[in-house]
């Protein structure tokens, strides 16, 4: 039988390994240091569930980072661990805009499935 802390796990699983698989090809992942910083938007989805966004190449994480999406409510029962330490307890993954959204809903899905 399947639980939310089991099903949390597979999530965050796999939300790990789309933040990793960027750097299988690149180093630095989705952040390029040749392009301009505005041609290099950067999206963090942090484990509250929560989107930001900034500007990448050299400037990343020199500047602003403005929201996205804001915390989901009730995001402390997915007990998310990311691969990056943030403020407040929270971590947070580097993926594409598209990838941030997807796996905000999966969070979304997982907590009103069992209504937290």
């Amino acid at each position: 039988m399947s639980d939310i802390f089991s099903e949390a796990l597979v999530l965050n699983v796999s939300i790990i390994e789309a933040h990793n698989k960027h750097y299988e090809v690149f180093p630095t992942g989705l952040i390029d240091k040749e392009a301009a910083p505005n041609a290099n938007i950067i999206y963090h989805l942090y484990s509250d569930g929560s989107i930001t966004f900034q500007k990448g190449s050299w400037a990343y994480r020199m500047r602003s980072e403005f929201p996205l999406e804001p915390t989901i409510g009730s995001h402390r029962e997915l007990r998310m661990n990311f691969s990056n330490e943030a403020e407040r307890g929270l971590s947070y993954v580097i993926l594409t805009e598209q990838e941030c959204r997807y796996f905000r809903s999966k969070m979304i899905e997982l907590l009103q499935k069992y209504r937290i």
